[in-house]
């Protein structure tokens, strides 16, 4: 049986699309039979109350000890509370790997777990430790993280975890913007874009591609994996674009869309773990060449959190350059997501 064009299994697949996307997609697919250009907005996110005189606050509390560091900053701050208890929260670290691995090359549990005591002690109840791992060689994406000992710990600690996409699918909302460059659409998994606060949590690393992975980059773990494929040009689709384009051009594409996949997710807070970083392989603690940094970094405003992050790997590690991160910066700054101006943020740094 067909409709169409169509078969049966893709109008169905259609169908719980219309779902996912709602009454506007609905109508669209009553008036031109396709959803294709029917695109959501961005995730609104909540005001930054961490300003100071107009200009975005860049807390970075020295330390090695997380739970001192993090009570510290948040108390100046005047705690996770500004945002308001009463909505639920998703914490995402960066779990991209389904293995035990060693911090800084995933954000350390202990610090995730930390976080979630600190929201639940100040009236926080409806928490969820969430991120989505990297490609598998099947194309899905997921991949539950037991190794980091948070499942175990979620139910007697009244939160939750999700590892998001574990069957290879999740209920997505397609977004878009007229301002982008490199994506046309941007696929945020449901759940994340209907969260009332995200907290992001890095960690700080140089990126083999980028150069840096860190607060916007981190996003990418809340996309469905059409939207990773396309954005590095994976794929057997992508192959033909991925060849006629220049090596450096292919880079400089996904630095764009860096940017735009962070303004899809518009996360309201980021506290970067950047007591150690990774100055040279983001993807290995052994080939990385991990070094004591004894940073703290939280921010409401994302682009400033790397700007001064990418200074703190320049700082430990003198070779480090931005090299295509500063398209990242230069578009996100641009579509409003934060500043990259050092004078215009106000960098405050204290003592644990």
């Amino acid at each position: 049986m067909t409709h169409g064009n169509r078969t049966r299994r893709k109008f169905i697949r259609e169908l719980v699309g219309l779902c996912v996307a709602g009454p506007p997609a609905l109508k669209a697919f009553a008036e031109t039979g396709s959803v294709e250009q029917v695109l959501s907005p961005i995730r609104k996110r909540l005001p930054n109350p961490f300003v100071e005189n107009g200009k975005p606050i860049v807390l970075v509390v020295k330390g090695t000890d997380f739970p001192t560091m993090l009570a510290r900053g948040m108390d100046l701050l005047g705690g996770f509370a500004r945002f308001g208890t009463n909505k639920s929260v998703i914490v995402k670290p960066n779990f991209v790997f389904d293995k035990k691995t060693r911090y800084p090359t995933t954000t350390h549990e202990d610090s995730v777990l930390t976080t979630v005591q600190y929201l639940q002690k100040e009236g926080f109840s409806n928490i969820t430790v969430a991120d989505r791992r990297g490609k598998r060689k099947n194309g899905r994406a997921g991949g539950k993280f037991d190794w980091s000992g948070l499942n175990d710990l979620a139910e007697e600690g009244g939160f939750a975890t999700d590892s998001l996409m574990d069957e290879g699918e999740a209920p997505t909302v397609h977004v878009g913007d007229p301002r982008w460059t490199a994506m046309p659409s941007i696929g945020v998994i449901k759940k994340i874009y209907e969260a009332g606060l995200i907290i992001n949590m890095p960690t700080l690393k140089k990126h083999s591609q980028t150069n840096l992975t860190c607060s916007l980059k981190n996003n990418m773990g809340f996309l469905d994996v059409p939207t990773t494929m396309d954005m590095h040009l994976w794929g057997d689709s992508n192959k033909a674009t991925h060849d006629s384009m220049p090596a450096d051009e292919v880079t400089r594409r996904l630095s764009l869309a860096v940017a735009e996949c962070a303004l899809a997710v518009s996360p309201e807070l980021t506290v970067i773990d950047a007591r150690e970083v990774l100055c040279k392989n983001h993807g290995s603690y052994r080939t990385g060449e991990p070094r004591e940094a004894n940073r703290l970094i939280i921010s409401g405003d994302p682009v400033a959190a790397d700007v001064y992050s990418a200074q703190v790997l320049k700082e430990v590690y003198e070779p480090y350059e931005l090299g295509p991160t500063s398209h990242t910066f230069e578009h996100a700054a641009r579509l409003g997501i934060g500043v990259m101006d050092p004078g215009e943020m106000r960098v405050k740094i204290i003592e644990a």
